[in-house]
């Protein structure tokens, strides 16, 4: 059964774990990158749902209910035209906000209520298309402008190469993975942890939606739910910095897409050796978190083991459980399939 809550999201009254598992955070999350977004539209997967994205007349990108309300066609294999999105199947036209303006068919008549789609709220930050995961017909607030975890992300200074992933493993085992310090040293041994010792002194603070956790020479910044950036301690010369966001494309798959920054080595061709460097470390984590079980995180934290050194994950863990438990705005994982 549902109910509403402050802000007009529905969660679920009961408390079954099968049910809280397809709980998630209703905020913004990255949904693909800008460059993929061109004049054809594109159809994504996000939290169980397929949507379509396509750009009208002035560039501006827009996110629908992937299939048209007359006989379910997928809209992206439709077209653009005249800043509509064109239906393959008998060319009904939708707006950016899902109005059907155009029915070929009867051209005098007036367009019924029934032959519009569902929109959702859409966005373009640093080179990622950032899709609020409610339907604006179920909105009665207006989403919270992204906060992008630091501004630094927006300076003009660093050259961004992005990379990114999907993962067989649920968003809370995922975004642990990043707030693991002590697996450095062993799981990244050849790469950015071969120089780190095994022995760790967590040095961390959490308030509110930010765990800061300082690592040798990096500060390591979570907001919760979906972004985390690593920045140098010092703030002179050169300086790399390293941004992932994660977004739930299924109960159990998730996608990362990261953007390693870098205010040196500007010239052509370096964007893709940091960007095969930071899809390698990545990789490195992946077999590992997919094994995982239970697949999200436990329901308590009595039922795993912790250490000092797994600090900031319980600090995510709890902040994860006040989630559950509040009335913050929240999106099903839907399990239909389409």
């Amino acid at each position: 059964m549902e109910h509403a809550i402050k802000g007009g999201a529905k969660v679920w009254s009961t408390d079954n774990i099968g049910v809280r598992k397809r709980k998630i955070p209703c905020t913004w999350y990255a949904i693909g990158w800008s460059k993929e977004l061109k004049a054809k539209p594109i159809k994504k997967r996000m939290l169980g749902r397929d949507i379509v994205l396509f750009r009208d007349q002035q560039g501006t990108a827009h996110a629908l209910h992937a299939y048209c309300p007359h006989r379910g066609a997928d809209l992206s294999l439709g077209r653009c035209a005249g800043g509509l999105l064109e239906c393959a199947y008998h060319a009904w036209s939708f707006d950016g906000h899902g109005q059907c303006v155009d029915i070929p068919a009867h051209p005098g008549r007036a367009v019924p209520a029934f032959a519009n789609t569902k929109s959702y709220p859409l966005i373009e930050r640093i080179g990622l298309l950032w899709i609020y995961p409610m339907t604006r017909d179920l909105l009665d607030y207006e989403p919270e402008a992204l906060k992008l975890v630091s501004p630094v992300l927006e300076n003009p200074d660093y050259v961004l190469a992005p990379y990114d992933a999907i993962w067989q493993a649920h968003l809370t085992r995922v975004v642990e993975s990043v707030l693991d310090v002590a697996h450095v040293p062993i799981v990244h041994n050849k790469t950015i942890g071969k120089k780190s010792p095994k022995e760790i002194n967590i040095e961390f603070e959490a308030k509110d939606n930010r765990i800061r956790i300082r690592n040798g020479g990096g500060i390591l910044d979570y907001d919760f739910p979906q972004q985390w950036l690593l920045t140098p301690v010092k703030t002179e010369g050169s300086q790399f910095i390293n941004f992932v966001t994660f977004s739930p494309i299924e109960e159990e798959v998730t996608a990362i897409y990261g953007l390693a920054g870098r205010n040196f080595a500007k010239f052509p061709g370096m964007n893709y050796i940091f960007s095969r460097y930071s899809s390698k470390v990545l990789k490195e984590d992946q077999g590992i978190v997919e094994s995982q079980h239970p697949r999200p995180i436990p329901d308590a934290l009595r039922l795993e083991a912790h250490m000092p050194a797994d600090g900031p994950q319980v600090r995510f863990r709890q902040r994860w459980y006040q989630f559950l438990t509040s009335s913050e705005p929240k999106i099903m994982i839907s399990d239909a399939k389409a």
